[in-house]
This record gives structure tokens, C-alpha cells and sequence, in this order.
């Protein structure tokens, strides 16, 4: 069967594809830095970044969903969109800016230098930049660019760090420019594909700024909730422990955070897909076929994963980093679960709904800040990891009965597959399903 590029099942087969390509550069990127900067340079290049990516997270004021969404349901032209959100990126990178550096001197001083302090901040309006660039392409369902985009910067990523900390010794500031050389041409990308589409140029237009803020704010809390429930424990660990704790803990978190790329893949087009959907039960269907289809594969290569995991870390990390199969294998339970929540906070998100993921995420990240301040300090990185599985445990398992309920979907849907299930993957609906499902 030929597939169209502009077809649902292309682009999660393209999104797929890159998505391993991205687990294996990203791995070897991984491998790369620990070797070279060992558990105490990767603990503070992990420490420095945390607080700048979580108050990126806030003040990208769910921008990039909001304009995705407008674009999408062509409320508004693609030129107003752009140009509002030049105006929005002017004033969040003025004010992300101060309050990073407010709590960076406040937290570290000069305890690192204040090289990587400047190199840290410049990534700033970078990574913002890039935020709202990606609303207007998902919006266009440009999912092909952003691959594109994606794939060329695991190269770069790679290249940088050889070059940089490798062979000029630059150890973490050489890293940390690595990172704001990636942010610098991914906003350079972007831009370039974004002006293919339509005219970017400061302008207000009337209405517009605040409408996008009031959408996308929901957006924004949420998701910067969901990134606190996944780096908190960095947090805590860098108050209690060691850098090299950090370290250690950061390889664990990034190897069982690699099976989230695959529903990163899905999770990207179905926000994309469900904010041009005509029925809600249409997105509905295609989501949890999706997710039940997804989850097995998951499951398999979980416990594979889990069997697996202290003799990889040894191989590729060294006998330092030997610890880090524990925090894999106290993470996975909960690596899994979560992908629950972003396939069908996905849906929900794409639809206009991102106050579930809010109304969900509170609880366990409540639960996950008291743990991690009872386990921490006696079990350092271990207390971390099953802190966190427990937390995203919750997390997945609360979004699916809100889930359902919401949208009458019974649990037993899960279990259950139907050749339905694969027309509603492909999008090949017959006329009268759809008419059907429209009438509910």
C-alpha cells in the first residue's frame, strides 16, 4: 500500500522511524558525555540545566499548543498567529531570563563559574524561540520538518560534543555549548521552514496575544507540572546528595526515559491529528487503538530491558556508572505506566482539553515531592527512582479512569481489538462510521 506523506499512519511511520534514529544518537550522546565527563561532570551539567528547562517549560505559556490548536481549527490566519507570537517570545525571554538568573545565583552562586552561567542563559530565548516555531509547523502539520529538524540535531549533537569536549578538552563547558549550538540551529531551522508558510514580522494584533495566553496558559501549567514530576528529584538529590549522585541518577533516568520516545512519536501526531479531527469520537477511537496496540510492544520490551539494563550500563558506561541499572530498574514500572498518560493526554491536549493533564499530574506530584524528601536523604538516587515510578504509576492510572469517563469509553475497550481499530489507525473510516459517531 502506498502512503501518502500527508496520511495519519505516514507520519506515525515517519515520526517512528526518526524516533530511533533519535534513541540510538541520543544514546550514543549519552555514552559519549558520561565516558568523558563522568559522574560528577554529567551530575553538574545536569544540575545547571534543570531550573532554566523547567522555567522554559512555564514561560513558553503553552504557546506552541495554542497556536498549533488556532492554525489548526483556522480561527485565525497563519501571519497573525506568527506574528503574535514574535511579540509573546519578545516579553517571556526578557522575563524568563531574570528569573533564572535570580534562583541560579540564588541556588549556586559561583559555584560552577559563571561561564556556564552565561552559556546556560543564551539557551534560553533560543529554546523558547524554537517552542512557538514548532506551534505553527504542528499547527501546518509540518510533522515531516520537525523530524528533519530533529534528525540533523542528533548529528550535530554528536559532532559538538566529539569536537568540543573530546578533542578540545572544554569538559562542561564544552557540553554546555553544545547544547546552546543545538538550540541555535534548531531557531534557525524552523524559522526558515515557518517562513515558507507565511511572513513573520513584529505586529500586535488586536485580541489575538491574549487569547493565545488564556488558551495556552492551561497548556503551560500542565505541562510545566508534568516537568516538575519528572526532574524534582534532580532537585532534591542536588541539595542532599552529591554531584556525582546526580550523575549517576541523570544516566539511569535517560536510558528508561528512551522508551518514551515512541509514544513522544505518537503523542506528536495524534495533538497534531486530534486538533484537525471533525468528531471528537473520531479522535477518540484512533487514540485508544493506538494505545492498546502500543502498550504490549512496550510491556515486551520492558522486562527485556529490565533483564538486560546492569549489563549494558557496565558495557557502554563503565564500572562508575554500574549503579545506574538500579534507578533503570526501580524506574521502569513507572516508565511504562506513564505512557498512558501522554498517548491520551495527547488526544485530550490536541482537542483542546489540556486542564485533565493539570487535574491529574497534581496528586502524584504532590506524592512524588514527599517521597523524595523522605527516601532521598537515606537512599540517595535508588529513593529518587522509585519516588518518581510511584508518582508516574499514579499518574498513568488516574488519567485513564478520567479518560473514560470522559469520554464513555469502558475499560474493557483496552482489552479488546477489532479490525476497527486498524481502520481508525490508517484514518479509513467508512462515511457512514463517521456519521455515526458524529451523531453521538
Amino acid at each position: 500500500m502506498k502512503m501518502d506523506k500527508a496520511s495519519f499512519i505516514y507520519q506515525i511511520f515517519s515520526t517512528f522511524l526518526t524516533r530511533i534514529i533519535l534513541l540510538l544518537g541520543g544514546f550514543i550522546a549519552s555514552v559519549l558525555t558520561a565516558r568523558i565527563l563522568g559522574p560528577e561532570g554529567k551530575g553538574i551539567l545536569t544540575a545547571v540545566f534543570v531550573i532554566p528547562t523547567l522555567v522554559v517549560t512555564l514561560a513558553d505559556l503553552g504557546i506552541r499548543q495554542a497556536s498549533a490548536y488556532y492554525i489548526g481549527k483556522k480561527e485565525h490566519s497563519t501571519e497573525d498567529v506568527a506574528s503574535t507570537l514574535y511579540l509573546l517570545w519578545l516579553v517571556t525571554s526578557c522575563l524568563s531570563l531574570l528569573i533564572v538568573g535570580l534562583i541560579y545565583w540564588l541556588q549556586f552562586g559561583d559555584k560552577y563559574g559563571w561561564a556556564i552561567f552565561i552559556i546556560v542563559m543564551l539557551t534560553i530565548p533560543l529554546n523558547l524561540a524554537v517552542q512557538y516555531t514548532k506551534g505553527i509547523m504542528q499547527g501546518k502539520t509540518r510533522i515531516g520538518s520537525i523530524n528533519t529538524s530533529e534528525l540533523i540535531k542528533v548529528g550535530l549533537n554528536i559532532a559538538f560534543m566529539v569536537l568540543l569536549v573530546l578533542v578540545f578538552r572544554m569538559n562542561v563547558i564544552g557540553a554546555a555549548l553544545t547544547q546552546l549550538l543545538l538550540a541555535l540551529f534548531a531557531w534557525a531551522y524552523s524559522m526558515r521552514v515557518v517562513r515558507k508558510d507565511t511572513a513573520v514580522r513584529l505586529k500586535y494584533v488586536p485580541g489575538l496575544p491574549m487569547l493565545l495566553i488564556r488558551k495556552g496558559i492551561a497548556y503551560a501549567v500542565a505541562l510545566f507540572v508534568l516537568q516538575l514530576n519528572y526532574r524534582i528529584a534532580v532537585v532534591f538529590l542536588e541539595h542532599y546528595t552529591t554531584a556525582s549522585e546526580v550523575g549517576i541518577f541523570s544516566v539511569g533516568t535517560n536510558l528508561a526515559e528512551l522508551i518514551w520516545q515512541v509514544p513522544a512519536a505518537v503523542g506528536m501526531v495524534i495533538f497534531a491529528r486530534s486538533a484537525n479531527s471533525k468528531t471528537d469520537a473520531e479522535a477518540v477511537q484512533r487514540s485508544v487503538a493506538f494505545l492498546k496496540y502500543l502498550m504490549p510492544l512496550l510491556l515486551a520490551g520492558g522486562v527485556v530491558f529490565w533483564l538486560v539494563c546492569p549489563w549494558m550500563v557496565s558495557l557502554l558506561y563503565g564500572a562508575e556508572f554500574a549503579s545506574s541499572a538500579l534507578i533503570i530498574r526501580y524506574l521502569l514500572p513507572g516508565i511504562l505506566m506513564m505512557v498512558i498518560f501522554k498517548v491520551l493526554n495527547a488526544d485530550m491536549a490536541g482537542r483542546g482539553f489540556p486542564l485533565y493533564a493539570l487535574w491529574v499530574a497534581t496528586a502524584p506530584l504532590v506524592l512524588n515531592v514527599v517521597l523524595n524528601f523522605l527516601l532521598i536523604p537515606q537512599y540517595g538516587g535508588s529513593g529518587a527512582a522509585a519516588a518518581s515510578s510511584i508518582s508516574y504509576t499514579l499518574s498513568g492510572i488516574l488519567y485513564l479512569i478520567v479518560y473514560c469517563r470522559k469520554e464513555n469509553v469502558q475499560l474493557k475497550v483496552f482489552f479488546s481489538y477489532q479490525l476497527s481499530d486498524m481502520k481508525a489507525i490508517t484514518g479509513r473510516l467508512s462515511r457512514k462510521r463517521q456519521t455515526a459517531a458524529a451523531g453521538k
